[in-house]
């Protein structure tokens, strides 16, 4: 069918073992025959509720399993997998207060393509997230692009958009947007 000017063929399809509020319970999204004007789209996403029946943190963990799109008209694609992992650490007592929330994400990403190009992330110190804060305020991702590894470094937990990279001994700050 086609929405807003693109064309939509086949099915994404989600499952869901529960409400995604239960501990344990989590929804499943698998790709079968689908495909947006000339990409096709492949993959499998899991979200679940990761927290332990009885704790006082929650947290859902987020999976992405050979996921890739396709261009069918040239071939070429992307493709990666991912674990994503984000614990409320603060603000668990006041579910209808958010402003007093703050979240913990681990986790990591591995991207390929076509060209033979990697990339891969890996979050060696939890990014610490605000509710009252737009960006991440807090935390160390370890980024490489095929062979050039740097870190990026979100601060000291003040509320602010810069970051600082760092690529073979050299660093520079960024503007977050």
């Amino acid at each position: 069918c086609e929405v807003r000017g693109h064309l939509r063929k086949g099915k994404i399809i989600t499952v869901y073992s529960g409400r995604l509020h239960v501990p344990g319970n989590k929804a499943v999204t698998t790709f079968e025959n689908f495909s947006i004007d000339s990409f096709k789209i492949e993959g499998k996403h899991t979200l679940q509720n990761t927290t332990t029946p009885g704790g006082n943190q929650r947290s859902f963990t987020a999976t992405v399993e050979n996921a890739k799109i396709t261009n069918i008209n040239s071939g070429k694609w992307v493709a990666w997998s991912s674990k994503h992992t984000k614990v409320q650490v603060e603000g668990n007592g006041t579910p209808f207060f958010p402003r007093d929330d703050i979240f913990n994400i681990t986790g990591s990403r591995r991207t390929e393509n076509s060209e033979g190009k990697s990339r891969s992330s890996e979050i060696t110190e939890p990014l610490v997230k605000k509710f009252t804060c737009k960006w991440i305020v807090k935390g160390l991702v370890k980024i490489s692009l095929n062979e050039t590894v740097g870190m990026l470094d979100f601060g000291d937990g003040t509320c602010d958009n810069k970051a600082s990279i760092t690529v073979g001994g050299v660093s520079r700050t960024i503007t977050l947007r």
